[in-house]
C-alpha cells in the first residue's frame, strides 16, 4: 500500500472509546496534554498545563512522565491533576505515566487514578522486559474500572506502543530464531491493547531513535502504517508526532506527518510546550501544531471539552480556540495558586 491507500482506508473506520470525554468521532481530533518536567516541579508542570488548555489541549488526557517511578511521587502528581479538574470542572482525564504495578498499589490505597497507563509490545518476550503480562494488564484494568470514576465511559488503559521496542530487548526473533520485522510486531502489540478496550493507544513513533526509523521519510511511512493496523484491529489510535534529535529528521517532517494522520481520522495526537519535551529529551508537536490542524481541516476537541470550552468563552460556536489573556482567564488561579 501506498501513504494515499494508508490514508483513505484508515479514515473510513470509526473507532471511538469515552472516560470523561469521548474520543475518536469523526470531524474531531483531541490531545494528550503533555507538561512534563524534570523534576515534577508543581510550578512547572501547573504552567505547561495551563497554557496547553488556553490553547484548546487535553481533551484526549493530561497525562504526565514521571522524572521517577516511585509511588510518593506518583501519588502526589495524580492529586495535582486531579485538583486541577475539579477546581475547574473540567470533562478531563489524567494519567501518570508510572508502571502499571506502581498504579494499581497507588488503586488500592485509594489514590485518584482515572488511567491506568503501560508501554506493550508485540511479543511475550518483549512485554517481560516491561514487567508485565495479560494477566496483569487485566488486573489493572478490572481494578481500575471498579473505581467508576467515568462519567460517559468506562476505558480506562492508556497503552503506549513503538516500532522497534522488541528489537531492543532482543525479543523480536520467531520461529527458528529469524528475526520478525519490526511492523508485524507493532502490529501484534495492538492486539494485546484490543484485549483490554483502552481509552487511548499511541504509537511513539520516532522516539526510540534512527537505530530503528533512520529519517523524517522512515518515520512519516510508519507513522501511517502504525495508525492504519490501530484503525484496523478496532483501538482508539493515536499518534505522538515525535523525534529524536539525532534522526535525519525535523519539524517540517512532523507537520507533514501530523497533516495526514489528520485527514488519516487519528484519535488523538501529543502536544508539549513548544513541541520540546525537557524531561525526555525529543520533539513532539506543540499546542500551536494542535490548533494547526483542527483550523486547516476543520476539525474539532472532543464534545464534551469543546462545550467546558466554550462555556468559559474560550471557543467560539464552530470549536475555534478564542485568544485569552491568561491575566482575565477563569484559569488564571491556576498559574497563581502554584
Amino acid at each position: 500500500m501506498r501513504n494515499q491507500d494508508l490514508i483513505l482506508v484508515a479514515s473510513a473506520a470509526t473507532v471511538t472509546a469515552a472516560f470523561r470525554t469521548t474520543v475518536g468521532l469523526p470531524g474531531r481530533i483531541s490531545t494528550r496534554l503533555q507538561p512534563n518536567h524534570p523534576t515534577d516541579d508543581p510550578r512547572g508542570i501547573a504552567a505547561a498545563t495551563l497554557d496547553g488548555l488556553l490553547m484548546g489541549c487535553g481533551d484526549a488526557v493530561i497525562g504526565i512522565n514521571p522524572a521517577t517511578d516511585s509511588p510518593h511521587a506518583t501519588s502526589e502528581l495524580l492529586h495535582l491533576l486531579d485538583d486541577i479538574r475539579q477546581r475547574f470542572e473540567i470533562p478531563m482525564q489524567s494519567c501518570v505515566l508510572s508502571h502499571v504495578t506502581t498504579t494499581m498499589a497507588l488503586i488500592e490505597k485509594g489514590g485518584p487514578v482515572d488511567l491506568v497507563f503501560q508501554s506493550i509490545a508485540g511479543t511475550e518476550g518483549a512485554n517481560r522486559s516491561f514487567g508485565i503480562d495479560i494477566a496483569t494488564l487485566r488486573e489493572a484494568n478490572d481494578a481500575a474500572r471498579s473505581l467508576r470514576r467515568g462519567t460517559v465511559g468506562d476505558n480506562v488503559m492508556y497503552l503506549e506502543t513503538g516500532q522497534g521496542s522488541a528489537l531492543s530487548s532482543n525479543a523480536h526473533l520467531g520461529t527458528g530464531g529469524k528475526p520478525v520485522d519490526q511492523q508485524t510486531l507493532e502490529a501484534r502489540a495492538y492486539a494485546v491493547a484490543r484485549v483490554l478496550e483502552p481509552l487511548l493507544v499511541n504509537t511513539v513513533v520516532g522516539f526510540i531513535g534512527p537505530e530503528y526509523l533512520y529519517d523524517g521519510k522512515q518515520i512519516i511511512r510508519a507513522g501511517l502504517e502504525d495508525h492504519f493496523c490501530g484503525m484496523l484491529l478496532g483501538l482508539p489510535m493515536g499518534v505522538d508526532v515525535c523525534y529524536t534529535n539525532h534522526a535525519e529528521a525535523d519539524q517540517d517532517d512532523m507537520d507533514t506527518l501530523l497533516t495526514l494522520l489528520g485527514v488519516a481520522g487519528a484519535a488523538f495526537v501529543i502536544a508539549v510546550p513548544g513541541a520540546d519535551d525537557i524531561m525526555l529529551g525529543y520533539q513532539s508537536l506543540s499546542f500551536h501544531d494542535a490548533l494547526y490542524v483542527r483550523q486547516a481541516l476543520a476539525l474539532r476537541p472532543a464534545p464534551e471539552f469543546e462545550a467546558w470550552l466554550a462555556g468559559l468563552g474560550m471557543a467560539d460556536a464552530d470549536g475555534r480556540i478564542l485568544p485569552v489573556d491568561p491575566a482575565t482567564s477563569p484559569l488564571r488561579s491556576l498559574a497563581a495558586d502554584r
